[in-house]
């Protein structure tokens, strides 16, 4: 296991892959998003074809969604992490909006119920999401999916008070994972989203996050992140994925510049640009997983990209850029 992480220790021809993928799929965003070209934004055929999260997870749609219609809107910090669990494990925007802001006192198990099975059952509509795999969490008894999540939010909720306070007594990101990860449902994945959503800056509180913490202090590398480093490294090399990671990090902007690459960085409130943060650089080594596996022929991607995606209202993106 490597001590210490240096330029040495990677692939260069990977590595140079990887900060080319992350500029190219950054420019996609910025040409159909920001400068409103037609379509194709890329050279690229992986990129034209298959479809992969942004750099920025904060540009995501989905994102987008938690941070504005959750987030922001005016109700108490544990009515909001209630609902970014919810949302995150339904993991589908338009099934939220249709069952509205869940209010932990005046919460109804048998209306959200009865609202997500006419979802299903007379709108003929997806409850769930298809990007990750959703269980059936039979535990909570019932044959019916729908029946066991909202079994399963209803004893949270009975419990909530508790749960919250355990969350305020954390000291860091990696402790509040560890506390949502014990609840039955939220795994490594689900309880590192839910994390990530609670650290984004928000205009209702000043331009801070729910929780005091950052996306720079600690990231959980995921199956496909983890495999993105094993390709960038040289063969034989293993290395501690948050010490990659924070590599990747800290060298970005010299990475750009030593390959002539022009990066559109985000712009936070002040004006000053946003590096891709430690959380995002998690993310991208999933998505640069995806990519070389696809582009190799080895692997192929579960969903396919569209020109009608550019069709996504942005009006209420709370994020500017940096050209």
């Amino acid at each position: 296991m490597l001590d210490e992480i240096t330029y040495e220790c990677f692939r260069e021809d990977r590595l140079d892959m990887f900060w080319r993928f992350i500029c190219e799929r950054q420019a996609v965003w910025y040409k159909r998003t920001v400068l409103k070209l037609d379509p194709p934004w890329t050279t690229d055929p992986i990129l034209q074809k298959e479809r992969f999260t942004n750099i920025y997870r904060e540009l995501d749609p989905g994102t987008q969604y938690a941070i504005n219609a959750i987030l922001e809107i005016d109700a108490p910090k544990p009515d909001k992490i209630f609902n970014i669990m919810f949302y995150r494990l339904i993991g589908r925007d338009k099934t939220h909006a249709a069952v509205g802001f869940q209010d932990l006192k005046t919460f109804d198990v048998k209306k959200l119920e009865k609202d997500l099975k006419h979802i299903r059952d007379e709108n003929n509509e997806a409850v769930f999401t298809a990007a990750y795999m959703v269980g059936s969490y039979s535990r909570m008894g019932s044959r019916d999916k729908i029946e066991n999540v909202v079994r399963l939010f209803d004893q949270l909720r009975q419990e909530f008070d508790d749960f919250h306070t355990r969350i305020e007594a954390c000291h860091s990101s990696t402790e509040v994972y560890e506390v949502i990860g014990t609840r039955y449902g939220f795994g490594n994945f689900l309880a590192y989203q839910v994390v990530v959503d609670l650290m984004y800056p928000l205009k209702v509180y000043g331009n801070r996050p729910l929780l005091p913490y950052s996306h720079d202090d600690w990231a959980s590398a995921g199956p496909g992140a983890k495999r993105g480093i094993i390709m960038l490294l040289k063969e034989g090399l293993r290395a501690e994925s948050l010490d990659v990671m924070r590599w990747l990090r800290q060298n970005q902007r010299t990475e750009f510049e030593r390959l002539g690459l022009e990066f559109h960085f985000l712009e936070d409130h002040e004006g000053r640009s946003k590096d891709v943060s430690l959380a995002n650089i998690q993310n991208c080594l999933c998505e640069f997983h995806k990519y070389v596996k696809i582009g190799n022929g080895t692997g192929r991607g579960r969903r396919k990209f569209t020109s009608m995606m550019a069709t996504r209202d942005y009006t209420q993106l709370s994020l500017v850029f940096n050209s």
